[in-house]
């Protein structure tokens, strides 16, 4: 990977989970403080992973599959809060019991650690992006129509559709391309690079998303 876009993805990552505490004291919904946490976490990580690990030659794949597990059942929680139809409550609880469970027997049993873990990372983007499109459905068979330039929740499900439609190809043949990684070498670090690119853009929507208000406010 270029090693200015990860300074770049790791200082957007930053910047997101500092927008989003300039929010936490006003008044912020439970769901919205939960993201914020989740945030300060994912900052941690990939600060360890990107930049701490990968200079000093340490593979950044046991943190990666340890952290999987709970930043998707995080997501899932989240959208459990988010979202009010009924039907699709019971979809989230499903995958809330169900995907600990699922990650815990693949990492201990399937992959371990040190493989990079394809499956939780398969089916966490595509629960991800399902998460999004509900909140999508809410929106548009709510009674009360709401400004989305104002709502946090619209950017922050759309940063994610962006980022894991785009992640769930890419983590489908991932474990191909390391497995092969000397003949598609260049292959491999276009496609992570692009990847970075397009996460990046998705956490510049979450701090969008927890600022919007703010920024909204000032220009009317």
């Amino acid at each position: 990977m270029i090693p200015v876009l990860n300074y770049i993805y790791v200082s957007v990552i930053l910047s997101a989970f500092l927008s989003s505490l300039i929010r936490f004291r006003l008044d912020l919904p439970f769901h919205l403080r939960l993201f914020s946490c989740l945030l300060g976490v994912t900052f941690v990580v990939e600060l360890l992973a990107g930049i701490l690990f990968r200079p000093h030659h340490i593979s950044n794949t046991p943190l990666y599959n340890a952290f999987a597990g709970p930043e998707f059942w995080v997501y899932g929680f989240y959208y459990y809060q988010l979202i009010r139809v009924r039907l699709l409550r019971k979809i989230i609880f499903l995958f809330l019991i169900i995907f600990p469970i699922f990650w815990f027997v693949t990492v201990f049993f399937l992959f371990g650690f040190t493989i990079w873990n394809s499956y939780v990372l398969i089916t966490g983007s595509f629960f991800s992006v399902l998460f999004a499109i509900m909140y999508y459905y809410q929106l548009i068979i709510a009674k009360d129509i709401q400004s989305l330039r104002n709502l946090p929740e619209f950017w922050i499900a759309t940063g994610m559709l962006v980022f894991y439609l785009g992640a769930l190809p890419y983590f489908g043949t991932l474990n191909f391309l390391l497995d092969y990684y000397k003949i598609h070498r260049g292959v491999s670090r276009s496609l992570l690079n692009v990847l970075k690119i397009v996460n990046t853009l998705m956490y510049g929507l979450f701090a969008y998303g927890f600022l919007c208000r703010i920024i909204n406010t000032r220009k009317s």
